[in-house]
């Protein structure tokens, strides 16, 4: 059979795999020509009608020469009369070893289409195929493409420097596999940002235009001494690649951060984050925060703290993140920091002796503080 006909088409009942058609164009110019998928796929820019067409052309490529299989996804919720809602692929490697791609409509974002879509072709790929490894990888930054691998069940395998084509160029990417007897499900916990607040600050993502605050409070001395070592960015470059590796302990289960902002008008004002998740059950974290400079003294971390151990001691059931244990660490000196502990009702457990480096490289004792599930509920009522 010649192209179309050698295309199967796949379905698990809502979403339908199958060859690419000509009535799709319309819709396939309006995905590529979204910013998004300008941002993080290597499709020509600025995108064109006939770049449509001869992407359309090129479909019966990897079919006839045994390269790879290209196919259209379309949902019930789909663009125009084909319905069609993005493309999906893989590209073949080598014996057995395959990469897939995949990029949606921005109408049909964020509704699971992305993640059937893949799951369908995986389960084709590995069955009917043979394949026994499937390479994803993605540009550094696109999250989305991320959430949908973890939801796929791919492992994280790290992050390629210059490694993936854009244009002309090789960008930094992330990368993961996944092989034919793995679970199609997350293999971590992915630890969201969720909103909190209590009317006085409200806890949330990290966003672009925290740039400015976020290193003021990086840069302050008092911040800087007490930081010490820790490598967090110090200049626009530096914040742009943190941003665009944010959530990247998040979706390994290891760490969450949040912005404390303003209530009225959202303005950063200090950074809270867990980490060190101990245990397979996730029972254990530890908190760390920072403020900035016109943020301190007025209550803003014990507020913040309070919401943090909320959630963190919570129940999963009601959104938690259902920890036994939050500690936490401050250099001998740091009296602030302590206060925000004791505040809060951690309680002082000792000292790891010096080993903890300031910025001006002397070293100091690690004062230790933990809280308690128990503790933290009994100091609410």
């Amino acid at each position: 059979m010649t192209f179309p006909d050698v295309v199967p088409v796949l379905t698990d009942g809502r979403v339908v795999l199958r060859a690419h058609r000509p009535d799709d164009l319309e819709a396939m110019y309006e995905q590529c020509s979204d910013p998004d998928t300008q941002r993080w796929t290597s499709v020509p820019a600025p995108y064109s009608r006939a770049d449509a067409a001869a992407f359309l052309a090129s479909r019966a490529d990897g079919w006839e020469s045994g390269s790879g299989w290209s196919f259209a996804v379309e949902a019930p919720d789909g663009v125009g009369p084909s319905r069609f809602s993005g493309s999906i692929g893989i590209r073949l490697l080598g014996p057995g070893l395959g990469e897939i791609g995949f990029g949606m409509h921005p109408d049909v974002r964020r509704r699971g289409v992305t993640t059937a879509a893949v799951r369908l072709l995986l389960d084709w790929a590995f069955r009917v195929q043979g394949l026994h490894t499937m390479l994803w990888q993605a540009i550094e930054g696109n999250d989305a493409s991320l959430r949908v691998a973890w939801k796929t069940g791919f492992t994280f395998e790290g992050r390629t420097r210059g490694h993936v084509p854009q244009r002309g160029q090789q960008v930094d990417g992330w990368r993961g596999t996944l092989a034919a007897g793995d679970s199609r499900e997350p293999k971590t916990r992915w630890l969201d940002a969720v909103t909190l607040t209590d009317g006085h600050v409200r806890l949330r993502e990290l966003r672009l235009d925290d740039e400015q605050r976020y290193l003021e409070t990086i840069n302050d001395p008092e911040s800087q001494r007490w930081l010490g070592t820790i490598p967090f960015p110090r200049d626009p470059a530096g914040f742009a690649r943190y941003y665009a590796r944010r959530c990247l302990g998040s979706a390994a289960g290891a760490s969450v951060e949040w912005v404390v902002a303003d209530t009225d008008d959202d303005r950063y004002l200090a950074t809270m984050n867990l980490f060190g998740f101990h245990s397979l059950d996730y029972g254990s974290a530890e908190v760390g925060y920072r403020t900035h400079p016109d943020a301190r003294g007025r209550g803003v971390l014990k507020a913040a703290m309070r919401l943090v151990l909320e959630h963190a001691f919570g129940s999963p059931d009601d959104g938690g993140l259902g920890l036994g244990r939050v500690s936490l660490g401050a250099g001998d000196g740091n009296h602030g920091s302590q206060r925000v502990a004791v505040s809060a009702g951690f309680t002082r457990t000792g000292r790891d002796r010096q080993c903890y480096d300031l910025s001006d490289g002397s070293i100091v004792d690690l004062v230790r503080f933990d809280i308690l599930q128990p503790e933290f509920d009994a100091r609410q009522h």
